[in-house]
């Protein structure tokens, strides 16, 4: 779990044992951006939903598939998550990447952080989100 921006972290695939570490670590609000299935062994979102309900940590399952378009309701459901909660929040996916692509195009066209900036602080986070530059300036409002 690596620090990403304000009360956001970012990492890869978390399994059944990940929970009371992240809920030490004081998160309180987990996003899902990884498809069952993806991978054999890979924690579904029915049992991590449990883990976390089990935690008293909200969590959120919104899938985006390695390698397919990205639905908008994606983005605006992942932003609406970060948006009403101040508290510490993981999101994960295989890598952290299309995470930080998500978080990324929710807050861009908000203004609240730069194309340049999202880079940067995914980079610091361990995620090269330099592949993506042209998708998130494709958001940077007019």
């Amino acid at each position: 779990m690596k620090h990403l921006h304000e009360n956001i972290y970012v990492g890869g695939q978390i399994s059944a044992q990940d929970f009371d570490a992240l809920a030490h670590a004081g998160i309180k609000v987990i996003i899902n951006n990884r498809p069952d299935g993806e991978e054999p062994g890979q924690l579904s979102y029915t049992e991590a939903a449990k883990l976390a309900e089990e935690r008293g940590m909200e969590y959120h399952y919104l899938p985006m598939a390695n390698g397919q378009p990205l639905a908008e309701s994606t983005v605006h459901d992942f932003k609406a998550v970060l948006d009403a909660t101040t508290d510490p929040v993981f999101i994960h996916c295989r890598s952290g990447m299309r995470s930080s692509v998500i978080w990324a195009l929710g807050q861009i066209p908000t203004g609240t952080i730069s194309v340049d900036e999202a880079i940067a602080k995914a980079k610091d986070a361990g995620i090269p989100l330099d592949n993506a530059r042209a998708m998130l300036e494709a958001v940077v409002p007019a």
